[in-house]
């Protein structure tokens, strides 16, 4: 208040305020949760064989194509393998040739035997002895095949036992971690030591992220699979990502009662890395032509929500029913017809029937997304 003449007492004081219009537009339903960033896919990286690293061709911090060279186990023992199993294949196969040979010698004498019998230049015994002869030869023929074929399964085995000391990206990505160095040992069979447990290098792929959120029971119905969404991160303040739902856990964790979600964001850039923190907000649908004010303009005072709007040059005091909020913006289910100037700027500064000012104000823009 002011100070007047001593005839007209006090004069009371004008306050000037900010209004803004409420506005009619639809207005998203949005599921608003904070979570990790994941990469879309990670992979510790083992060797199949054992040996010592004999050389290390990537890096933390290297971006690797599908199936190219990471580690060299070294394989001199592998190649010594391959060429150990080819000589004892060749070495089979000669004897089988050998044994045909046999079979070819034993079935003449066979034939000879049986023609002789006819006019009993021999014995039966003579046939009998050629037979068995002849029988024995075959046997021995299908147990050298036999190990011919054992012989190939070995050398499969030691030619991928010397593939394998070549190891190689199982999908394109990022090195993120380097647990050894060359000359280190390694082995085929994960130990129990933590040396081989947490695997040689840790491969990420992060061309598109995952995110986990949690909805609670009462948004369960809202979230299906295909939705789109909206991420924000600490690092990148006025960028907005965006993604879909593409997965939904059926069923809520009894301890939690919440139902898993996956969010996948593409990041063809990128600039998203695993672990960062994140924002996400999920659009689970539309208010059509929603009564809305600036969620500014709002006073709560313990259970009680209300609003001051001018009416004759002076701020009254109206409670207001809220509805869903997006962004800056609040959906007013009951409490305003949609004409009334509302008092977003200086309403912490009058009372109920105190004589305002109003000073229209812009609205804000909303951010625009940006990839």
């Amino acid at each position: 208040t002011t100070s007047g003449s001593k005839g007209n007492g006090k004069k009371e004081r004008v306050i000037t305020v900010g209004t803004m219009a409420p506005v009619r537009k639809d207005l998203d339903v949005r599921l608003i949760y904070t979570a990790d960033i994941q990469p879309y896919q990670q992979v510790n990286i083992f060797s199949r064989v054992d040996g010592y690293i004999a050389k290390m061709h990537v890096d933390k911090g290297d971006y690797v194509r599908v199936d190219q060279l990471l580690v060299e186990v070294d394989h001199t023992d592998y190649v010594h393998a391959v060429n150990r199993a080819k000589a004892n294949l060749a070495a089979a196969r000669a004897n089988v040739v050998s044994q045909e040979a046999t079979i070819k010698n034993a079935k003449l004498n066979l034939d000879r035997m049986q023609s002789l019998i006819k006019d009993q230049y021999i014995s039966q015994q003579d046939v009998d002895n050629a037979q068995a002869a002849h029988d024995v030869a075959v046997a021995q023929v299908n147990s050298l095949r036999a190990q011919v074929h054992q012989m190939e399964v070995a050398l499969q085995q030691a030619e991928t036992s010397l593939t394998y000391s070549y190891i190689r990206a199982p999908f394109a990505g990022s090195v993120s971690i380097r647990n050894l160095d060359a000359g280190a040992f390694v082995s085929g069979s994960t130990g129990s030591t933590s040396t081989f447990s947490r695997g040689i290098l840790v491969l990420q792929d992060i061309t598109t992220v995952r995110v986990l959120i949690d909805v609670v029971e009462k948004d369960v119905s809202l979230v299906k699979i295909g939705q789109p969404a909206e991420l924000r991160a600490e690092a990148y303040p006025n960028r907005v990502f965006t993604g879909k739902v593409t997965r939904v856990v059926q069923a809520l964790d009894r301890n939690t009662r919440t139902m898993t979600v996956e969010v996948d964001i593409p990041n063809p850039d990128r600039a998203l890395k695993g672990g960062m923190f994140a924002r996400v907000e999920l659009v689970a649908g539309t208010h059509a032509n929603a009564l809305q004010i600036p969620i500014d303009a709002v006073t709560r005072l313990e259970s009680d929500q209300y609003v001051f709007i001018v009416q004759e040059g002076k701020a009254r005091k109206v409670p207001v029913v809220l509805g869903i909020q997006d962004r800056q913006m609040v959906e007013v289910t009951k409490g305003l017809t949609g004409i009334e100037p509302v008092i977003v700027s200086g309403k912490d500064l009058v009372t109920d029937g105190a004589k305002v000012d109003p000073k229209p104000m812009a609205a804000a823009a909303p951010p625009a997304p940006a990839q």
